[in-house]
């Protein structure tokens, strides 16, 4: 159910301590390229316009403009590492960084035989689960999680309404999803009680960038900034598609993902936002933790 998109070994900084590495475990919105190497994956981002604002204008496979959330978590630094205790150690001290959900729940939704909203979230909740579980059982303590942002805000779900408005049904299963995620964790923290984590709530987080847009120097937060047809939405990013020029304004690179400006911004809160973004503590604090 959930694909892994991304698998990336890092180096992160902090103040007073060091996080040997960062696995990036991912969907589209935290893919760095990854997605080229697997044949058997239709949809792709290495061809422009995607990239047009990536060192050399390359079209990396990274669904944006240029950078995405996980580039700003992490360095590109490679570290190797042999043997099963120096791997369990190496692990133990790294932070897993982990965004999916998204398809799930888009998939489910659309559908021709969808699952009920309250069956399928804790569905999804306990598959999340097996696969954290399994992350621990390798030796995995400290863990990053972003949850499901408003997935009804996304300029694909906007062309639905009439006026242009959220899909709310969608952003009420991120939000149920959120829910889970805060549960399921603080669980699993009073079963293993030396794994620390962060949850970002990206529903809130998306919702108070649109509702604050031009605080955030966002002048469009419904239209993609490349793509066709009704708010740019309805054909994906191509080097054939219209293309915005003032690409730091908009929230949305294409239908689905955010700008790299837009991504920076989300990358910053998830580091030292507020409690009400990025709880129980900020990924800025996990090397610390």
């Amino acid at each position: 159910m959930f694909v892994v998109f991304s698998l990336v070994i890092g180096v992160v900084q902090s103040v007073n301590a060091e996080v040997p590495g960062i696995f990036v475990l991912g969907d589209s919105t935290s893919d760095v390229g990854t997605n080229n190497y697997l044949p058997q994956s239709t949809i792709k981002a290495n061809f422009p316009h995607h990239g047009i604002d990536f060192p050399f204008a390359i079209p990396t496979g990274r669904f944006s403009n240029g950078f995405n959330t996980a580039d700003y978590l992490v360095h590109n630094d490679l570290l190797a590492f042999k043997g099963p205790l120096e791997t369990e150690k190496f692990l133990s001290k790294s932070l897993f960084f982990i965004s999916i959900g998204s398809n799930d729940i888009m998939n489910n939704y659309y559908s021709s035989n969808p699952i009920p909203k309250e069956y399928f979230i804790p569905k999804l909740g306990l598959v999340y689960e097996k696969h954290l579980r399994n992350l621990i059982s390798l030796g995995a303590r400290k863990f990053g999680i972003v949850s499901v942002p408003a997935l009804g805000c996304c300029p694909s779900q906007r062309i639905y309404q009439a006026n242009g408005e959220c899909l709310e049904e969608l952003n009420n299963q991120a939000r149920a999803f959120f829910s889970t995620m805060e549960l399921l964790l603080g669980n699993l923290r009073l079963e293993y009680k030396d794994i620390k984590y962060s949850l970002g709530n990206t529903v809130d987080m998306t919702l108070n960038v649109i509702d604050n847009a031009l605080a955030f120097n966002f002048k469009y937060v419904k239209t993609a900034c490349c793509g066709s047809g009704i708010l740019n939405a309805q054909g994906s990013c191509s080097p054939i598609s219209d293309l915005c020029s003032n690409r730091n304004e908009y929230l949305f690179w294409d239908s689905f993902h955010p700008t790299q400006t837009a991504s920076k911004l989300a990358a910053f809160t998830l580091y030292g936002g507020e409690p009400r973004f990025v709880s129980p503590i900020k990924f800025s604090q996990l090397p610390d933790a």
